[in-house]
């Protein structure tokens, strides 16, 4: 069972730079949305958010 989608959230801000914390929560929290949904775990996710940001 998938955990709530705000514990979710914490756990990728946990693993990002507190400089991105701030696209979690408006420009990336409809994908982050998503990928909850998809059952994608949180460290699958921060790989995505890092590929993304770093290239």
């Amino acid at each position: 069972m998938l955990k709530p989608f705000s514990r979710y959230l914490e756990a990728v801000e946990e693993h990002v730079p507190s400089e991105h914390h701030p696209l979690l929560r408006n420009s990336l929290y409809l994908a982050i949305l998503d990928w909850y949904t998809d059952g994608l775990d949180p460290i699958d996710a921060v790989a995505r958010i890092r590929h993304a940001v770093t290239g």
